[in-house]
């Protein structure tokens, strides 16, 4: 027996209508997509109860009416059990002499709803509050060594530039600004605290996902090292986070402590508009030693800016066409070329003036004490611009994983090997036609290539103009069959590092990494992943940090990993960033646990095995097996076993059209 609930709201069936559901996770026709479970269009019928539930959506006149735009969460129950949950798209309704007959829906299983769910959502939008950090010269150093871990060290500061091209050279002659060699002679050049970005753990981007969606994300895969060892670069704007960013950081209000005259609410800081002014001059006089932007804002939107250097008296802004109750607020903020330094105001005062009259003051505000800007590192800002759902389908593109729905708001993320291995067989001969079968080859390629997006930093354009335009960690396979190409291609972009040669005495023991293009420009492109197991020591190496006194005074001899490898210990790396197999700079040999050979390999020979076949077939399949079907499980014919690559399931009659891979 067949149920079908919105929300909680049993829906009428047509007593012979057909319910087609197309039960499929991975299909050999695109290994590089995920599918999920969706029917045919079906038909409801036109009753009482289910116009009520649909609000009589024929008629356009009626108040309130069924959003036909949205997908409504929907149970299917085979027998009192619960068969999928997902959501219901009404798609339209058949009317017959004028009145309603019935309704065409098509009912999508829970897995569908993931992009629906994130929709335009960015990873900026995610609450990641948890992890921001004052930015200062010793929390950064400290985040880049290790020696004073952040947020338990989900955050840290990689070696990778967003300007400079280091190079390293211990002699005691060369002080250029971007050799980052520790000189204990010179302590004027080396790494500056505000050339560094941080990174995030992968990891925590999923638990902010989790929190801000309601879902719940299972996974064992998700708890090994080779995931929780991941990590997203924030590089979000092209250059230094901060400094010379004219949107780098979030203006300040100013805090006045004292008013007169009317309309100026001290709680908020911002004055209200009367009604007879639409036009307004507002003059303001600051102390300052520093160089700093003034920021104007009408009801929170940005209106205008100044700069200033020092001391201003009686500067003047003017506001036209305003409207009664609009609400001004003044702020402040670093200069452009800000380097991250403290911005203190030693005292404040504004006044609003009639417009044609400024000797008429409408209030005046003032502070006498001193209010500095200082900033916090806000994670969610630095989050390099992505979709959510582009971010785990990178992940998924990379680890070949599964993303099995198991209710509306859980999902199980495997590895597509470990997903396999977790399900059961079913013996279904008795019920298989096994008179009619169908044998066929499945539909293969000629070249599959796995691909992060192509990168345009120096060092990545390098490796591509000297191996025949593939990308650094790129692969392709190619096989000798007739066919075109598949391409597999993650959303993350991945680095070349460099392990730098001492221009003085032999090579370092760290990598870094150049988000610069060709010309030595800086260069933003796609997300950039990478993995971090822990910190190298470089005492032999040591690297001199600058912090906010433009001087470094003690050596850093430890930095943490950035790498496409997951150990500081050549023989402990169990896995690469790579698709193909590359040799890692650090250890300065290559692994063969590339991704295409740990995630990719086993289903790809299988599937391109010469005993491989497609098996289509037909079957009477009983609620039994049906109700408790998972696509990872195996189907037993006259002893043979089968992978499920698709099926089709009449609900109401049980006929099933089965497509079969031998197990092999």
């Amino acid at each position: 027996m067949i149920e079908i609930y919105i929300g909680s709201e049993k829906l009428d069936l047509f007593k012979d209508e057909d319910v087609n559901i197309t039960l499929s996770i991975q299909n050999v026709k695109d290994i590089s997509k995920l599918f999920t479970d969706f029917t045919q269009n079906f038909s409801l019928p036109a009753s009482r109860n289910n116009n009520d539930i649909f609000k009589h959506y024929y008629n356009s006149d009626v108040s309130g009416g069924f959003s036909a735009s949205l997908r409504q969460d929907a149970i299917i129950y085979l027998n009192k059990e619960v068969f999928r949950e997902g959501s219901i798209e009404l798609n339209g309704v058949n009317m017959e002499n004028g009145k309603p007959s019935a309704y065409e829906v098509v009912f999508f299983s829970a897995g569908v709803n993931l992009k629906d769910l994130f929709g335009e959502d960015e990873l900026i939008d995610l609450d990641l509050s948890a992890y921001d950090h004052s930015y200062s010269g010793s929390v950064i150093r400290g985040a880049m060594e290790g020696t004073t871990p952040l947020h338990s060290g989900n955050v840290i500061y990689p070696l990778i530039s967003p300007v400079g091209d280091w190079y390293y050279d211990s002699s005691s002659s060369d002080h250029n600004d971007n050799d980052i060699a520790w000189h204990s002679t010179n302590n004027t050049h080396g790494l500056d605290y505000f050339e560094l970005k941080p990174a995030i753990k992968i990891s925590k981007l999923i638990d902010a996902i989790e929190s801000k969606y309601s879902i719940t994300f299972t996974s064992t895969f998700f708890g090994t090292s080779k995931f929780t060892d991941l990590f997203l670069w924030g590089h979000r704007r092209e250059g230094y986070m901060f400094k010379d960013q004219e949107n780098g950081f979030t203006a300040q209000k100013i805090n006045f402590t004292s008013a007169t005259g009317t309309g100026f609410d001290i709680t908020e800081d911002v004055a209200t508009i009367p009604s007879t002014y639409s036009d307004l001059q507002w003059r303001y006089s600051i102390t300052s030693t520093s160089d700093y932007q003034v920021h104007f804002f009408i009801n929170g939107a940005y209106y205008s800016s100044r700069s200033h250097s020092g001391n201003v008296t009686d500067a003047t802004m003017f506001f036209v066409g305003l409207n009664t109750g609009d609400e001004i607020q003044m702020r402040f903020s670093p200069p452009v070329n800000w380097d991250g330094s403290t911005i203190t105001i030693t005292s404040a005062s504004a006044s609003g003036r009639d417009f044609d009259t400024p000797s008429t003051i409408l209030w005046t505000a003032s502070r006498s004490t001193s209010q500095s800007f200082t900033t916090d590192v806000e994670m969610s800002d630095q989050m390099p611009e992505m979709k959510i759902y582009d971010f785990l389908s990178g992940l998924v593109k990379m680890f070949n994983l599964v993303i099995e729905p198991t209710s509306k708001t859980a999902f199980n993320l495997e590895p597509l090997d470990d997903w396999y291995s977790s399900g059961s067989t079913y013996e279904i001969t008795e019920y298989v036609d096994t008179t009619s079968q169908k044998v066929n080859k499945p539909e293969l390629y000629k070249r599959i290539s796995f691909k992060y997006q192509e990168a345009d930093s120096y060092p990545m354009r390098a490796y591509r103009e000297t191996n025949g335009g593939r990308g650094y960690g790129d692969l392709n396979a190619d096989f000798t069959f007739d066919g075109g190409e598949l391409v597999t291609e993650s959303t993350f972009e991945i680095m070349r590092y460099q392990k730098l040669d001492d221009l003085n005495n032999g090579t370092t023991n760290f990598l870094v990494g150049k988000s610069i293009d060709k010309e030595k420009d800086p260069y933003i492109n796609s997300p950039v992943i990478f993995y971090s197991s822990g910190t190298l020591d470089i005492t032999s190496y040591p690297i001199g940090f600058l912090d906010e006194t433009e001087r470094t005074t003690t050596a850093s001899n430890q930095v943490y990993l950035c790498a496409n490898v997951n150990n500081t210990t050549a023989e402990d790396v169990t896995q690469m960033l790579t698709f193909g197999q590359e040799v890692d700079p650090l250890h300065e040999q290559s692994y063969t646990q590339t991704l295409y050979n740990q995630f990719w390999e086993d289903y790809v020979t299988d599937l391109y095995s010469t005993s491989r076949r497609l098996y289509s077939m037909k079957a009477i399949l009983p609620y039994s097996i049906t109700s408790r079907l998972r696509m990872n499980d195996k189907l037993s014919i006259n002893g043979k076993k089968y992978i499920i690559n698709q099926m089709k399931i009449n609900l109401r009659t049980e006929e099933a059209d089965i497509e079969l891979l031998n197990d092999i």
